[in-house]
């Protein structure tokens, strides 16, 4: 079944690569504070650029209770917003600056499962590896630098227990344009002093 879907074969590689027990109740791996300033300062750009669509996302779906994560290529989380009476529950589940969410410490994730991939997924409550994150529903986009190499992933995790299929795939809309501007910012960015040429329709979305 692995090499049909991508969640089992997530829950393979957690399993038989990375030597992972779902029954783990540790808490997340967080970075000290000497090594997270260090990968900002790797990030600093993607960070700067990422701040606002962050704030703006999290205007959008911070109120029913999710949170909005920017993490590196690693899946060491960079930036996070998520409303004051949420706080508790995000910072319980690890989800703070300085966590490592990679597949390889967190088994399969919203964001480590995006960053094996390399493209948008949805780890629904269970779908998760770890039995304590279950509660948890994740939806992931990457973010791709301007030489077209993995930089992050843009991550809305959601607390709601209510939480559905169906508003997985409106939020899934809703991580994925961000993600796209700051990959077209980027790129602006990383070619300040060219001359770029958008191509395509008038009417087209030019961050597509």
């Amino acid at each position: 079944r692995a090499a049909r879907c991508s969640i089992a074969a997530s829950w393979h590689r957690s399993f038989n690569r990375h030597g992972l027990d779902p029954a783990k109740r540790a808490a997340a791996n967080v970075l000290r504070a000497p090594e997270l300033r260090a990968r900002r300062g790797e990030a600093e750009q993607l960070i700067e650029i990422a701040a606002s669509k962050l704030a703006r996302l999290h205007g959008l779906v911070g109120a029913s209770g999710c949170a909005v994560v920017l993490t590196d290529a690693a899946g060491v989380i960079l930036d996070q917003r998520f409303a004051d009476g949420d706080a508790a529950a995000f910072h319980g589940w690890g989800l703070i600056e300085g966590a490592d969410w990679s597949e390889e410490s967190e088994g399969t994730n919203g964001i480590g499962t995006c960053l094996v991939e390399g493209r948008s997924v949805i780890i629904h409550r269970d779908e998760h590896f770890f039995s304590k994150n279950v509660a948890m529903s994740c939806i992931d986009s990457p973010i791709f630098g301007a030489d077209g190499k993995l930089i992050g992933a843009l991550d809305v995790s959601s607390a709601r227990a209510d939480q559905t299929g169906s508003n997985n795939l409106l939020l899934a809309a809703m991580v994925a344009h961000p993600a796209r501007q700051i990959e077209a910012d980027n790129f602006n960015a990383a070619f300040a002093d060219a001359r770029i040429v958008f191509a395509g329709r008038e009417d087209a979305d030019r961050n597509a």
